[in-house]
């Protein structure tokens, strides 16, 4: 008889649980306007990404000339700096390399890194829109959110992997330009902010996930 009872009640404490999954989302007028500034400020950042983007291409597309940004790893320079001019030796973590005719593969790299990167900023922006407008509107663990989630962090995915890719060919072929050759530079540089934000994503993804399929299997209790 004891343990009847206690079965009972994980039961009821179970479907409370679950009940609790399928109640009303929907938010308060507060953190509505929360999510809706949201999707303003992500309107924002698309079109300053498109005209960076576009800026970019501007730079680079002529082929002459082309201003490009190179890492470096243990260079120094020296700059006038000191009293009266003086030369100071400065650290050289990156600076800004003009190519006068970059080669074909250069070329690419230089117009597609811009396009890549925009593509990937934007796909990524307007997916966490979506999310909003979803969050907004009361819907949270739902199969669109969990695939919302997951298109995002291909397209994160996406935009690092080749946008390093086409970054580390523009730096290398930058530097073989100038260098005629002769400099042993960046091999291939690659920023990690992207991956721990993939694996934000990651993690906020396979919590909806999850919610997602409790809030389905509690519905098949009502």
């Amino acid at each position: 008889m004891g343990h009847c009872y206690r079965y009972s009640m994980l039961m009821i404490f179970d479907m409370e649980l679950r009940m609790s999954l399928i109640a009303d989302t929907r938010l308060s007028r507060s953190d509505q306007a929360g999510m809706f500034l949201t999707i303003a400020i992500a309107a924002v950042a698309i079109v300053t990404t498109v005209w960076q983007a576009v800026a970019r291409l501007v730079e680079v597309v002529p082929g002459r000339d082309v201003p490009v940004l190179v890492p470096f790893i243990g260079e120094a320079a020296t700059l006038p700096i000191g009293p009266d001019g003086a030369p100071i030796e400065v650290d050289v973590e990156q600076a800004v390399v003009t190519v006068p005719q970059p080669a074909a593969a250069t070329q690419f790299a230089l117009v597609a890194e811009p396009i890549v990167v925009a593509l990937a900023v934007t796909a990524g922006v307007v997916l966490l829109a979506l999310l909003c407008w979803n969050l907004a509107r009361g819907r949270a663990f739902t199969r669109a959110n969990t695939r919302i989630i997951w298109w995002g962090s291909a397209a994160i995915t996406a935009g690092w992997v080749l946008g390093s890719l086409f970054q580390t060919m523009s730096v290398n072929g930058a530097l073989s330009a100038v260098s005629e050759y002769t400099y042993d530079g960046i091999t291939f540089s690659i920023s990690w902010v992207p991956f721990f934000a993939v694996l934000v994503l990651a993690v906020v993804g396979a919590a909806f996930q999850v919610g997602e399929r409790l809030q389905r299997d509690a519905e098949g209790l009502v």
